[in-house]
């Protein structure tokens, strides 16, 4: 199907559903409204009351309605309500609250207005009976919705780490995104690159994921409450990118006690404390940063050593000693308040920073001059590479959320970002002839542009409108507005400040988005969206299509699909660089050396689900153009030394990836994990490098990982196993020679064709085992041991190559080999369920099943209850904003009977039970 039928298509989708909602709207008006309008208004009064339980205990959330008008009120946390413009006479007014009989009392208006209303409500006996499973589904969860990861960093504790629980090396575990790429804790999604997904803290967008080599992502998991990923094929509100969402959000408990905790590894200390300030705020902080130790020491070293290439490490080639130096910290604060019962602040800060000196000692051989490599006496040659790298990430967002209808919910958000980048190489070489009574002293030549200084500066400014509208038929609007202001430096300068390039790009972005999710029955679903950006640099406005369709053939089997069109104007471009491993760098399309880059998506799939497996599957498409790489920066000639023309510097390509994802998960039981398998294939086709299409450097024909956890009582025993094809690579011919100007000659190595040759395979196990020690109402501990890469396989990160005499020095730079590390966590003061659910519903006496459906049995609960919105909602739990903070319940659709999807926004009556620290749902009802 060509792009323009497509949009085409999406567009009628979407006038079609906006005239469906506007007669439905209009047919759902109640007659009411036009005899409130003739009510007499000659005496008015305000009444104010409270709705209790018969002993006393305050309703907050309760429904207060003056019959036989369209007057009404929901009682606050205090239990209390306000009835505003009353007619003089007397009144009836009727009381709901879910899981009490309703209440009705008859008064006068001016009565009442004098002394206030008191109305207690009575337990009603319970009329329904729902399936809950006892055993709730670990780990990571593929969600319904096509191409949607979600996660909780509390549930991926127990896998393999390097002591820190990291949540983007967790993400890398599931289909169709990379797990073999150590170096990057960035996102490598279905042929995307890190750069190409979208990443949201609470708002404000993080441009760069990594700590300490890559091998750690930047977020505490203390400070983040979940995680949910569009994989591709997402929504309207989501723009700016051109392969994935991951939007995270920060944590806060909104408990009645001070709450804190932390954990100690072998390279790194965290910590986090959750204050309570009053009744409707919090407030949350947590910390992380690295030290130096053995074990720190072992991974540095790992990355900065290298193995000699051709020849071995005999005489005439380098020998490297490194000391590499490195440290990290990241820093998350996060402030709620609740201004009214509809109303809620959210302030947002997160800051980390990394340091990396990966610079190294070199010595190595010559012959005198005169002599040749035969000879005995060979002269010692001392140098030094300097390589020191400094990156950072700030972020800040205030969001307002209100509701302002039980059907109408909307959010206001202000972010700023900044990214920050410092890289500086070079190399000096000394030489002592030992046949000569004289030292030289003077440095030999170095490989062209082995001595460079590198900057990248991004700010950007953004406001976010969003809103949510639940319409009659069976429709969910969203709409909402967004503007994006960014400022983008770039400078790069040889050590002689030759070779100068110096960008500076500032622009801005405005969108308007639109998209309805109709239910035209219960098995189906879709969602026709649409979502405009017009890029002042370029002066275009860019349309991009989405359409998204879910069908339910089953309790069990659904089939999906997504299409859609996107956009990306800010771009990480990558400087190639073969001595020394790419480098890349943040820069805005200008419409010409940078174009602004687009990508087509289509996905089909489908899933087969019972309460313990997952069976699911999905194909997908992305056409890519607008495309770009940055050439290594070498001379071509003695005229562009100076003054680089930056017109042959920069490539401009398309590409396309498309594969196949399979995914087979355990969900329940006490061993739970999933074995997946991805076939794709990523290429990229740039005319001004070569006439045909070449594999992408990220591209991995076969993917498999297979993930492992086994709880025994107080312990956790898991792993992991990864196989990959080795990445593409373009590996060097010989030897070409470069006379400058100043009369002194450069060799540098002349490449072969691009990516034409591939790495040996990738393959890694690790194992864990988690020790929960000590696990109480209020304070919980454990303590674990990692293994890394458990049989100790090299896997090949990298080439790198030198020039000395007429030869080429290749290394391999590896990967991390074996590794051992432990670590402990400890939380403390943790609030019980029971301080975190809301007012106790009655009792009741559920069927319990075991996910095999061995047994049955019922016991006695106490059922509790509160009235929320729904912040989202899947298959395995639902997240609901509530008058005591956010609420996260655990929810089986397979056994929970009749539970229809909540779209975000929806007003909920939520019935649940406590099951140890986990609160269990036992219905869910929509607040009409």
């Amino acid at each position: 199907m060509s792009n323009s039928l497509l949009k085409a298509l999406l567009w009628v989708a979407v006038a079609w559903s906006l005239v469906s909602i506007a007669s439905g709207y209009l047919r759902a008006q109640s007659p009411l409204e036009a005899d409130a309008a003739q009510t007499d208004v000659d005496t008015r009064f305000t009444i104010r009351g409270t709705v209790s339980t018969a002993d006393g205990a305050r309703l907050p959330g309760a429904e207060v309605r003056l019959m036989n008008t369209l007057i009404s009120a929901i009682t606050d946390e205090e239990g209390t309500f306000t009835l505003s413009d009353i007619p003089a006479g007397k009144h009836r007014l009727r009381v709901s609250f879910p899981s009490f009989k309703d209440s009705s009392l008859e008064f006068d208006a001016k009565t009442a207005a004098a002394s206030g209303l008191a109305i207690k409500m009575e337990v009603a006996p319970l009329e329904f009976e729902v399936t809950v499973s006892p055993d709730i589904p670990q780990l990571m969860t593929a969600a319904a919705d096509i191409g949607v990861v979600e996660v909780k960093p509390s549930q991926i504790a127990a896998l393999p780490s390097l002591g820190e629980k990291d949540i983007f090396r967790s993400l890398q575990l599931m289909p169709g995104i990379s797990a073999t790429n150590e170096s990057s804790s960035g996102l490598y999604v279905r042929g995307g690159t890190p750069d190409q997904n979208l990443v949201l803290l609470d708002g404000f967008t993080v441009y760069d994921v990594n700590h300490f080599f890559g091998i750690f992502s930047a977020f505490n998991s203390n400070a983040i409450e979940d995680i949910r990923m569009y994989k591709g094929g997402f929504d309207a509100r989501y723009g700016g990118r051109l392969s994935s969402v991951v939007e995270l959000t920060g944590k806060s408990r909104r408990s009645n006690e001070i709450t804190l905790g932390g954990g100690l590894s072998l390279l790194s200390t965290n910590g986090y404390v959750d204050v309570p300030l009053g009744n409707r705020a919090d407030f949350m902080f947590a910390a992380r940063r690295s030290y130096q130790s053995p074990f720190s020491d072992r991974i540095r070293n790992t990355y900065s050593d290298a193995q000699s290439g051709p020849g071995g490490a005999g005489r005439g080639f380098l020998g490297f000693a490194a000391e590499p130096k490195s440290w990290f910290y990241d820093l998350n604060a996060r402030l709620t308040y609740d201004l009214t019962p509809s109303d809620r602040l959210l302030a947002s800060f997160y800051g980390g920073k990394d340091s990396l000196d990966n610079s190294r000692d070199l010595s190595f051989f010559r012959p005198p001059a005169g002599q040749t490599d035969t000879s005995e006496d060979l002269a010692p040659v001392e140098g030094q590479i300097t390589n020191v790298s400094n990156w950072s990430n700030r972020g800040v967002a205030a969001t307002w959320s209100r509701n302002w209808t039980d059907t109408f919910f909307t959010k206001l958000t202000f972010a700023h970002s900044i990214y920050r980048r410092d890289y500086e190489r070079n190399a000096d070489f000394t030489s002592t002839d030992d046949s000569s009574t004289d030292t030289d002293q003077d440095s030999q030549p170095i490989p062209f542009g082995a001595g460079s200084d590198e900057t990248n500066d991004l700010t950007d400014y953004t406001v976010r409108f969003q809103s949510f509208l639940s319409l009659p038929a069976a429709h969910s609007l969203e709409f909402g507005a967004e503007g994006t202001r960014f400022d983008v430096n770039y400078f790069f300068a040889f050590q002689d400040e030759s070779g100068l390039l110096d960008q500076a790009h500032r622009g801005s972005q405005q969108a308007l988005y639109l998209q309805d999710t109709w239910k035209p029955f219960r098995a189906f679903s879709v969602t026709p969206g649409v979502r405009a950006t017009y890029f002042d640099i370029t002066g275009k406005t860019y349309t991009d299509p989405r359409l998204s369709m879910i069908y339910h053939i089953n309790d069990r089997l659904r089939l999906k699909a997504a299409g859609g069109r996107y956009h990306q104007f800010a771009n990480r471009l990558v400087r190639e660089n073969p001595l020394s491993g790419d480098q890349d760098f943040w820069m805005l399309s200008d419409g010409e050396l940078v174009p602004v880059n687009s990508a087509t998506h289509v996905i089909v799939g489908g899933s087969y689900e019972t309460p313990s497996l997952l069976f699911d599957v999905e194909a997908y498409r992305k056409n890519l153009s607008g495309l770009s790489q940055f050439a290594a920066l070498r001379p071509r000639g003695p005229g562009d030394y100076q003054s680089p023309d930056l017109s042959t510097r920069f490539y401009i390509g398309s590409g396309r990836a498309e594969g196949i994802e399979f995914l087979v998960q355990k969900k329940a039981g006490l061993n739970t994990g999933w074995l997946t398998y991805t076939l794709g294939r990523v290429r990229d086709f740039f005319p001004d490098i070569l006439a045909e299409p070449f594999a992408a450097s990220h591209d991995a024909t076969h993917e498999i990982k297979l993930v492992d956890d086994l709880r025994w009582r107080n312990w956790n025993f898991s792993g992991t196993w990864v196989y990959a094809t080795g990445k593409p690579y373009t590996a060097p011919t010989g030897l070409d020679e470069l006379t400058l100007p100043d009369g002194r000659t450069f060799q540098f190595v002349e490449l072969g064709t691009k990516n034409a040759t591939r790495l040996p395979a990738y393959h890694r196990l690790d194992l864990s085992a988690t020790w929960n020690f000590y696990t109480g109402e209020s304070n919980r501990a454990s303590a674990g041991v990692s293994v890394f890469n458990v049989y100790n396989h090299g896997n090949v990160w990298r080439k790198e190559y030198d020039v000395y005499e007429d030869q080429i020095i290749e290394t391999d730079v590896n990967y991390l080999g074996l590794t051992i590390s432990g670590f402990v966590n400890v939380d403390l003061a943790i609030p019980s369920a029971l301080k975190r659910i809301g007012p106790i519903a009655g009792t009741s006496s559920p069927s319990l099943t075991d996910a095999t459906g061995g047994f049955t049995r019922s016991k006695k609960e106490k059922l509790y209850d509160f009235l929320g919105t729904v912040e989202s909602m899947s298959k395995q739990e639902i997240v609901v904003d509530t008058k005591w903070g956010q609420k996260t319940l655990q929810l089986d659709d397979a056994s929970l009977t009749g539970a229809p999807g909540y779209d975000p926004g929806t007003r909920v009556h939520v019935y649940y039970v406590q099951r140890g620290e986990g609160l269990v749902v036992r219905m869910v009802v929509r607040k009409i």
